[in-house]
């Protein structure tokens, strides 16, 4: 008898009884569940095609590989699967599964790593400007992602510089008995760790690079420039010179980073994702961290399969997930985020909500969706 969760995890088993039993096996793309005699789990895994995975998993390994690695098909007296159309959904389901069997060592298990943000919280005293990874889990507000911590360090620094924001940001907790710099003694920081400044001013230069990252830099380069021209007619060249760093990090923060990154309360977007072998595309759904299945659909269907599918997604609440499901499930989604020019898949942004009803621009949208994911197959 199946554990019920493995049951109504994975639709489909087949008892093994020999390995001729494996030929019953579809060879299609899957998740995987190897079980014992008594139905419990020995290895999760996913496939691009099912039986031969299995069959190779439980062949007797060579003389030299015996010492190296279990022999699988001495353990191994059933398996459970369940079908996939991706690799993405297979890469959702694996980790949606090793979540459930395996919750103390779960995130060694699967093949992505975190997200990177930039983070905010404006109800403290001193809203600090920090990267996490931990969107969904901390108050405020969040702009991102980025794929490493590195890239979203670098991208704060860049703000550090544009803005004047401190580079130590305990000393400004402590206000007004925090410890000057070295950037304050150069002139550089107005210190308000000790009081030199006021803190509002201070929170002001905060919320305009906050304002910068949120996809306002052109406003920012506008002034800059007028900036620069001021100071060097007034011959303060060296102010001039940085001011022309300053822009430069600017220019390629609004050509780079403006189109990938997004504050939290707008990342929702439907995505539409080949499907391996087929002239068809799954669609998903994302709205700030709950991620939605749809349907496979060709494009004969596709008119009908939305229709049917976005008024239901609609009502969906992101509230229903847990914040660290959020979270690692906006880890999963930013690997389609940050490389929206796969030909494999598309994504089309959205500005609010999921419509309860399906616009004729919507719809057109999605189309282009489809034909995009779908043009590599074309013949």
């Amino acid at each position: 008898m199946l554990d019920p969760l493995i049951a109504a995890e994975f639709p489909s088993h087949l008892a093994l009884a020999s390995t001729s039993d494996l030929a019953a096996l579809p060879g299609s793309p899957a998740v995987y569940l190897l079980l014992d005699a008594d139905r419990r789990p020995v290895q999760l895994a996913t496939t691009q095609h099912l039986r031969r995975a299995v069959t190779a998993r439980l062949s007797e390994p060579p003389p030299e590989e015996k010492t190296k690695r279990a022999d699988l098909a001495e353990i191994v007296r059933a398996v459970a699967w369940r079908a996939v159309a991706c690799a993405f959904e297979a890469r959702w389901c694996y980790w949606r599964l090793a979540r459930q069997l395996y919750p103390q060592d779960y995130r060694e298990r699967i093949d992505f790593g975190p997200a990177w943000f930039l983070h905010v919280d404006w109800s403290q005293p001193v809203p600090e400007l920090r990267v996490t990874e931990r969107i969904w889990r901390l108050p405020g507000e969040f702009i991102g992602p980025w794929p490493t911590h590195k890239s979203a360090q670098q991208a704060l620094e860049g703000l550090w510089d544009l803005f004047d924001l401190c580079r130590y940001p305990e000393q400004v907790r402590k206000t007004p008995h925090g410890t000057r710099c070295s950037y304050a003694e150069m002139g550089r920081c107005d210190a308000p760790c000790d009081g030199s400044a006021p803190l509002a001013a201070y929170v002001e230069r905060s919320r305009a690079a906050w304002s910068f990252a949120a996809g306002q830099a052109a406003e920012w380069i506008a002034s800059a420039q007028q900036r620069m021209k001021d100071a060097a007619g007034a011959l303060r060249f060296e102010l001039a010179a940085q001011i022309k760093q300053q822009l430069a990090f600017a220019a390629n923060w609004q050509s780079h980073l403006e189109p990938l990154v997004r504050r939290n309360s707008a990342l929702r977007c439907l995505m539409a994702l080949r499907v391996t072998r087929r002239r068809a595309c799954k669609l998903f759904a994302f709205d700030r961290g709950l991620l939605v299945e749809g349907p496979v659909v060709q494009a004969r269907t596709l008119q009908r399969h939305v229709t049917e599918w976005l008024p239901a997604l609609a009502a969906t609440d992101p509230s229903v997930e847990s914040d660290i499901v959020r979270m690692e499930q906006t880890w999963l989604a930013t690997r389609l985020f940050l490389a929206d020019s796969r030909d494999d898949s598309a994504i089309v942004w959205l500005a609010h909500r999921v419509p309860t009803d399906v616009s004729a621009e919507l719809l057109a949208a999605i189309e282009q969706l489809f034909v995009r994911a779908v043009a590599p197959q074309a013949e």
